[in-house]
């Protein structure tokens, strides 16, 4: 038995020593691609501050009841920027009757909106890393002076941007 053993024992080594200096390995790659996203989706076309009048009350200052919603979203490399701008308001019966946009002002919350609009565009949020969010904005109005009687409208735009 042992003279059996001394053959098999090196057929055994031999068969596994072959058997793991003969594995052959492959590989492949797998791709994919991820498209350039930017999105912008507002919650409202249109906004009323209401009157600077309530019961018998001339206000200074109204504010905004619910938020403008402003979902965005954007994955570039080098980053985003969301960006807002309005016109001078118009009278609704006498276009040529102005009050100066810098009388509006936004933020994030009701009672944090202390930064002024602009005709000139006004950075609202950035940042460098992918983004999917909605951040909301309430308005505020300050009441002009010397403006005459009537509904006045301003177009707020919202722009994302990439960087």
């Amino acid at each position: 038995m042992r003279r059996e053993m001394k053959v098999i024992l090196p057929f055994i080594l031999l068969v596994l020593v072959l058997g793991t200096t003969y594995a052959v390995e492959k590989t492949h790659d797998i791709i994919v691609t991820i498209p350039e996203i930017a999105e912008l989706e507002l919650s409202e076309d249109s906004i009323d501050l209401g009157s600077f009048l309530v019961g018998n009350v001339l206000l200074d200052r109204i504010v905004s009841a619910t938020p403008l919603k402003v979902s965005y979203r954007c994955n570039h490399l080098d980053g985003w920027a969301l960006k807002v701008s309005a016109t001078a308001f118009q009278n609704a019966v006498d276009p040529s009757i102005t009050i100066p946009v810098n009388y509006l002002y936004f933020g994030t919350e009701p009672d944090k909106t202390d930064k002024q609009m602009s005709e000139s565009e006004i950075q609202v949020a950035t940042g460098l890393e992918p983004v999917n969010t909605t951040t909301e904005i309430y308005y505020a109005m300050e009441l002009p002076e010397n403006a005459y009687a009537g509904e006045y409208s301003s177009t707020v735009t919202y722009t994302l941007v990439t960087l």
